[in-house]
């Protein structure tokens, strides 16, 4: 089974950026493994924060592995080895968020350490990506399941409801990828709601292009044919 390794920042960035390993997991029989960098950056939350995101994990049908204390970017290499992913999530460098930025370091880091290549799809949410190349499509069903999982996330919604947030925000994804990853000056396709993402090789400590043109997922079968660039 070809598995996906989502390198989340916080627990609840799993269930935003979700949608794409949802839909592997789905419809391409992928298993899906979350590897939180941080639980937070209040410790009397983190008890908290482990129970919210493992009832998220549940209801997305992914599988979590905490790291121990210690020096993340050693446990993240023995995590890619052990887990062996055909394709990894991390948010991209820019993001404006320090904890996302630093998990893309330290993803990057171990990655390099690993010494072999890697399929990456970087995420985004507090800073656009400025050239993603993959718009995914997200139906009825899949954005509820969504919602329903960042709903697990109480203390993060309490203070504020990126679950009641999200539709507004996958929606407004359509329009900036109608043009940033179909083309200038292309018709929005007839999707309600999406994520963008950049996909990309991580090989040899350097960046290499996955695909030249942007790539908009729809259908299971445009989501098979991507999904076999990561046997």
């Amino acid at each position: 089974m070809k598995s996906v390794l989502i390198l989340a920042p916080h627990p609840d960035d799993e269930s935003i950026i979700g949608l794409l390993p949802l839909r592997l997991r789905e419809e391409c029989g992928f298993s899906v493994w979350v590897v939180p960098a941080t639980l937070g950056s209040h410790p009397d939350r983190h008890k908290a924060r482990k129970l919210e995101l493992r009832k998220a994990c549940q209801t997305l049908g992914f599988r979590l592995r905490l790291l121990k204390t210690g020096d993340p970017s050693s446990e993240l290499r023995v995590c890619f080895e052990a887990i062996r992913p055909a394709m990894v999530l991390l948010p991209h460098a820019k993001d404006g968020h320090p904890t996302h930025r630093r998990t893309h370091q330290l993803g990057v880091a171990a990655m390099d350490a690993s010494r072999r290549a890697f399929h990456v799809v970087e995420t985004e949410y507090w800073h656009p990506l400025e050239r993603p190349n993959l718009m995914v499509a997200a139906s009825g069903a899949q954005l509820k399941t969504l919602r329903r999982a960042l709903a697990c996330h109480k203390g993060e919604i309490e203070r504020n409801d990126y679950a009641a947030r999200l539709p507004a925000w996958m929606s407004d994804n359509v329009r900036r990828g109608a043009e940033l990853v179909g083309g200038r000056g292309a018709a929005a396709p007839a999707i309600a709601h999406a994520t963008l993402y950049r996909a990309r090789q991580r090989a040899g400590g350097k960046w290499r292009t996955e695909f030249r043109s942007g790539r908009i997922i729809e259908s299971t079968a445009d989501l098979a044919a991507l999904a076999g660039l990561w046997g």
